[in-house]
């Protein structure tokens, strides 16, 4: 396969990863009564952003773990935004 095939499909992996991601993170909030508003890879997690409180942690950590085999939150990472918890999957 060509060097171009492979950084495409990197790229795919990425933005699957991206909406997944985003996806989890909808679905736990709506669990939590939240509105549904939009947000991009730039949010926030937290206070300032999307609200996630312990009880959203635990449930994301949990979801990801399953999901993805790891989580940043077990690894001894503390993600500040939608796109830092990507970028541990990338």
């Amino acid at each position: 396969m060509s060097p171009l095939f492979w950084a495409l499909q990197g790229q795919i992996k990425s933005v699957d990863i991206s909406n997944d991601i985003i996806e989890i993170i909808k679905t736990i909030r709506k669990h939590q009564g939240f509105r549904e508003d939009a947000f991009d890879l730039n949010a926030a997690l937290y206070d300032n952003g999307l609200g996630l409180d312990s009880l959203c942690v635990a449930e994301l950590s949990a979801v990801l773990e399953k999901k993805y085999g790891k989580d940043p939150y077990t690894s001894g990472i503390l993600p500040q935004t939608v796109r830092d918890i990507v970028d541990f999957y990338s």
